[in-house]
């Protein structure tokens, strides 16, 4: 039998698992360009050096820019972002 602690232990890492709240179609590989773009969504999610600073140019980094919205819970960091700034479904500005 299982120990209380595995247990928790198990089930915090099913939940972490689950995280994600936004859409990821990747069994017809219909999230493949989103995930492919990742470079250029991560440089805006983590504000690197000479990234934009608006949440909505994530949609300049697929085409087309709607795709975003139906892939955006593939990745941790850009469901946190899209859902922040509440930037789906596309309209291609952002609420901040």
């Amino acid at each position: 039998m299982y120990s209380s602690s595995t247990l928790t232990a198990f089930m915090a890492l099913v939940t972490a698992a689950f995280a994600t709240t936004g859409p990821c179609l990747i069994d017809d590989y219909t999230c493949e360009p989103v995930m492919d773009a990742s470079g250029c969504y991560n440089a805006i999610i983590l504000g690197w050096d000479g990234a934009s600073t608006n949440p909505a140019d994530i949609f300049k980094c697929v085409d087309p820019p709607e795709l975003m919205c139906s892939c955006y819970g593939c990745t941790d960091g850009l469901d946190e972002l899209v859902n922040k700034h509440s930037l789906c479904p596309y309209n291609g500005t952002s609420t901040s």
